[in-house]
């Protein structure tokens, strides 16, 4: 994907700051979500299992276009690795359907997205509504950002940090959770930060394999953020959790 020209850049600026809806974030300790976007089926098999070897749950963000194929070099999931995390406890949301970034799209296109996913998402027995959502790669505008987050119970994007004082729930910040870019003193420092400050720390990747894409991570990296995370005092739950968390508090 090419670097964004300057009046994406401008028009991503103001998208940050328009049509927000803000959840305050003043509670008792920290929180951190996991998230996995595209939903590999590493990510699906792998990923779950180390958030479960702990007793947590992440969210995987699911483009139905991308079941049983290969994305990137790496197998997607299938109907019933879908199945399973659902009926394992985690939480399945939206990346629209044919995995298309959503700057740019008309209202027409978005619908068309969201809707055939969502039409996909229940043939899997993923029922609860309203869904969550992630932009793929990234991607929103003003026009966008409004629509989804009309759809969506949250929207997430990509990059931004850890989150404090309040969230934007039509705009979740993330950090990475590359092997490729997350060092262990980058690791902990985020999550020590993140504890100190009682924020909402929200980390996405894609693959977790053995040996990662540049997009994803290894099974002792996803390990080693959950145990950093619990260690801290931090609590571990998926967006839907973490924002009745948020809520009740």
């Amino acid at each position: 994907m090419s670097p964004p020209s300057l009046a994406m850049r401008a028009e991503r600026w103001m998208a940050l700051r328009a049509h927000r809806r803000l959840l305050p974030l003043v509670g008792h300790t920290g929180i951190v979500s996991f998230s996995f976007d595209d939903a590999p089926q590493s990510a699906c098999q792998t990923g779950a299992a180390v958030l479960e070897k702990h007793h947590c749950h992440g969210t995987w963000y699911v483009a139905g276009a991308l079941t049983d194929k290969m994305d990137l070099g790496h197998m997607s999931h299938s109907v019933r690795d879908i199945c399973n995390l659902r009926d394992s406890g985690h939480q399945i949301g939206c990346h629209t359907y044919s995995h298309t970034p959503c700057a740019g799209m008309s209202l027409i296109q978005l619908n068309a997205e969201f809707q055939r996913n969502d039409e996909f998402l229940e043939q899997c027995g993923v029922t609860d509504r309203p869904l969550h959502f992630s932009f793929p790669l990234g991607a929103f505008d003003l026009r966008s950002k409004l629509h989804a987050g009309r759809r969506f119970a949250s929207c997430r994007i990509t990059g931004g940090g850890i989150q404090t004082g309040y969230a934007d729930l039509n705009a979740l910040k993330t950090e990475r959770l590359y092997d490729s870019v997350m060092s262990a003193a980058t690791l902990q420092s985020l999550v020590c930060t993140n504890a100190e400050k009682k924020g909402w720390l929200i980390f996405y990747s894609h693959d977790v394999e053995r040996e990662p894409s540049k997009w994803g991570c290894t099974p002792h990296l996803l390990e080693s953020a959950v145990q950093m995370s619990l260690a801290a005092g931090c609590k571990v739950l998926p967006i839907d959790q973490a924002i009745d968390y948020w809520r009740s508090v």
